[in-house]
């Protein structure tokens, strides 16, 4: 969990939840997670993300209806028309299903003028049950007005690393995930023990797959955005293609529950065992 959702989870355990808000981050795959996760919380009927009542499992199935991801045609633009025809004229219309209707809005940095002028008066006067996450790589892209009107959270991974030592334990991990589908229980159930054998720790091995499935979501969003693995490149655009939005987010979920279980002193094995086989199910299901 990042700052950014730290204090969307403080600010609704106080029933001060806002709005509208601007998630600032060069990582367009994070920004997406982190507002689709807290969308997740928020339209939960337990309130936790619980991940199995009814409206969990729309989102994890990328069919929420209350949940709207503003897109646009033009690499360069998002222009007023899809401003004013996704997010302006619809927040008109009231949820579906749930208490909120939540738009996330990526790339929103590219906005024209006319289009952030035509987000003004609903930014501030929003429907009672809207909720809209504008998603950008540097405040500065928005109008003075626009900005006043948001609240503006530095979205950023913590705790992981940029680079990672080469070594074996790097191919091997690569050369597990290219044939995951396959794999069978006792192969997963070795491969924390197989990769510390070649010189990579399972710590490590969670922050390369950090690094894995945030480049995932940048080739899934077309961004554009440099990879931190390269080499991986083929397999990664493998899984973009098969997993939905929601299974990504899901591979997400699953690898900071794993990194909680190691921190708290966790069986490093199993913890690496258990992550793979779920991974290895969302892309079997898929």
């Amino acid at each position: 969990m990042n700052s950014a959702e730290r204090y969307f989870v403080t600010a609704e355990e106080r029933g001060e939840l806002g709005h509208a808000f601007l998630l600032e981050g060069e990582d367009q795959a994070l920004l997406t997670a982190t507002a689709r996760r807290t969308a997740q919380r928020v339209l939960c009927e337990k309130g936790t993300a619980c991940g199995t009542c009814e409206s969990c499992r729309a989102v994890l199935s990328g069919n929420h209806p209350d949940i709207i991801t503003v897109s646009h045609e033009k690499p360069d633009t998002l222009s007023v028309s899809e401003i004013r025809h996704q997010l302006v004229d619809d927040i008109e219309i009231r949820p579906y299903r749930s208490a909120r209707k939540i738009y996330i809005v990526p790339d929103a940095g590219k906005m024209n003028p006319q289009a952030q002028n035509a987000i003004l008066k609903t930014l501030e006067e929003p429907p009672a049950y809207g909720m809209i996450f504008l998603l950008a790589d540097n405040r500065n892209r928005f109008l003075p007005t626009v900005l006043s009107r948001l609240v503006t959270l530095r979205c950023e991974e913590e705790g992981g690393s940029e680079e990672l030592t080469e070594n074996a334990g790097r191919e091997r991990l690569l050369q597990l995930l290219g044939h995951l589908r396959a794999a069978d229980a006792s192969e997963l159930a070795r491969a924390a023990s197989d990769l510390k054998a070649d010189g990579m720790q399972a710590e490590e091995a969670l922050e390369l797959m950090t690094l894995l499935l945030r480049d995932m979501m940048v080739i899934k969003a077309e961004a554009g955005t440099k990879l931190r693995v390269p080499e991986a490149e083929t397999l990664l655009s493998g899984f973009a293609d098969r997993l939905s939005w929601a299974e990504a987010d899901r591979c997400f979920t699953s690898l900071q529950e794993a990194k909680a279980r190691l921190k708290a002193n966790g069986n490093a094995d199993v913890t690496i065992e258990v992550f793979l086989l779920q991974l290895r199910e969302l892309l079997r299901k898929a």
